[in-house]
C-alpha cells in the first residue's frame, strides 16, 4: 500500500525574517500549509536553552499553542546549522558543547509535541574526515552521543529521531553503504534497550548528493537506489530543486530542473513502506533584502502547485480535513504528459 503524504514546509526560509507566530500565519494563509518543520537557531535554540531553559520551554510552549490555535501541525524540530555536528570534534569539550545544542533540538521537539527531532548526523573537520583511523575513532565518538539522544528522546517524549542524509563523507550518511552501517548501529543500540531509547529513521534531501570524487558509485546520487535501500526508514523528505553537481539548490518550476518531482513522487509512492511520509518544502531563498524575501514566498507558492500537480498526476487525493494526501484505489499513475 502506497504511503499517505503530507506536503509541508520546512521553515529555513524564514529563519532571522520573519517571527515564529507570524512565520505559521504565513503558511496557513498564505501557502495553505498546515505541517511544519520548526528549525532551529542560535537565537532560539541552544543559547537561550543553556542560559534558562526555563525561557525556553516557554517560549516554545508558547509558540505550540499559536500552532494549534491555527490548526497547524509542528510536525518536526530540525537543526539547519551544524553546532551539533561537533559531536566528532576532536576536543571532548567541544563534542559535550554539541550534545547541548542536539539536546535542546529535542526539547523544542518536546515541547511542540512533534513526531521527530532532526539532525545531521555529525560534521567532521576535513582534514580529520580524511584520516581513515581518526575518522573510524571520531565516528564512534559521534555514535555514543547519538545514543544519549535516543535516550533523551524517549525521556522527553519525543517517538523519532531523524538523521539527514547528507552531501559529503565528513558529514556521514552521504552513501547508501555509509547510511546502511549507521542506521543498522543504532537500531541495535534501540533494539536492545527498546523502553529508553527513540528509534532513528532517515530524511532524504532530494537537494544533497555526494560528488563523484568522493563516491564513485551512482547510486549514491540516485533516489531510486536510496527509497530502495530504505524503504522502512524513510519516514521524511526535504524537497528542492539543484543541478547535476547539487551544488545549487532552488524551487521548484514546471517542466524544468535536474529533479524531476513527478518521478521521486511515483518512485516514493512504490518503494516506501512506512504508512506516512513528510515531504518539507526546503527552500531557503535570499535573506536580508526585502526583495528576496518576497521573492521566495512566490517561489514556495510556484512550488507547491508543482508537487501538487505531480500528486494529482500519480492518482493522489487531497483529504481536506487535514491536509494529507492519499492515492485513490486503482488510480492510473500519470506520466506527466
Amino acid at each position: 500500500m502506497a504511503p499517505r503524504l503530507y506536503l509541508g514546509l520546512n521553515l529555513n526560509f524564514a529563519k532571522y525574517v520573519f517571527g515564529r507566530r507570524h512565520t505559521i500565519d504565513l503558511a496557513r494563509d498564505q501557502l495553505g500549509l498546515r505541517h511544519l518543520e520548526m528549525v532551529a537557531d542560535n537565537d532560539y535554540g541552544p543559547v537561550l536553552y543553556s542560559r534558562s531553559p526555563e525561557a525556553f520551554r516557554d517560549y516554545h510552549h508558547r509558540v505550540a499553542e499559536h500552532a494549534a490555535a491555527r490548526e497547524v501541525k509542528l510536525v518536526s524540530a530540525f537543526t539547519v546549522y551544524r553546532d551539533a555536528g561537533a559531536i566528532t570534534h576532536a576536543n571532548k569539550e567541544i563534542r559535550e558543547s554539541a550534545y547541548i545544542s542536539g539536546l535542546s533540538i529535542i526539547e523544542q521537539a518536546a515541547c511542540y509535541g512533534a513526531e521527530f527531532a532532526g539532525l545531521s548526523l555529525f560534521t567532521m573537520n576535513r582534514e580529520d574526515s580524511e584520516d581513515p583511523e581518526l575518522y573510524s575513532r571520531l565516528f564512534d565518538e559521534g555514535m555514543e552521543i547519538w545514543k544519549r539522544w535516543m535516550e533523551d528522546a524517549s525521556r522527553l517524549g519525543v517517538p523519532r529521531l531523524v538523521v539527514e542524509m547528507a552531501a559529503s563523507h565528513r558529514e556521514g550518511c552521504s552513501s547508501i553503504s555509509e547510511t546502511r552501517r549507521t542506521l543498522d548501529l543504532l537500531g541495535k543500540h534501540h533494539a536492545e534497550n527498546p523502553s529508553s531509547t527513540a528509534p532513528v529513521c532517515l530524511c532524504y534531501d532530494t537537494g544533497h548528493g555526494i560528488s563523484p570524487q568522493e563516491s564513485p558509485d551512482d547510486g549514491d546520487r540516485d533516489y531510486n537506489a536510496w527509497f530502495e535501500a530504505f524503504p522502512a526508514e524513510t519516514y521524511e523528505l526535504h524537497l528542492k530543486q539543484t543541478d547535476p553537481e547539487f551544488l545549487a539548490t532552488g524551487h521548484f518550476e514546471e517542466g524544468t530542473g535536474f529533479i524531476d518531482p513527478l518521478e521521486v513522487l511515483r518512485t516514493l509512492s512504490d518503494k516506501i513502506t512506512v504508512p506516512e511520509v513528510y515531504m518539507f518544502l526546503e527552500i531557503p531563498g535570499k535573506r536580508g533584502r526585502t526583495l528576496g524575501e518576497d521573492r521566495n514566498i512566490e517561489e514556495h507558492k510556484a512550488s507547491i502547485a508543482v508537487i501538487e500537480t505531480a500528486l494529482e498526476k500519480l492518482g493522489y487525493e487531497k483529504d481536506e480535513t487535514d491536509g494529507g494526501w492519499d492515492l485513490r484505489e486503482e488510480a492510473p499513475r500519470g506520466t506527466g504528459s
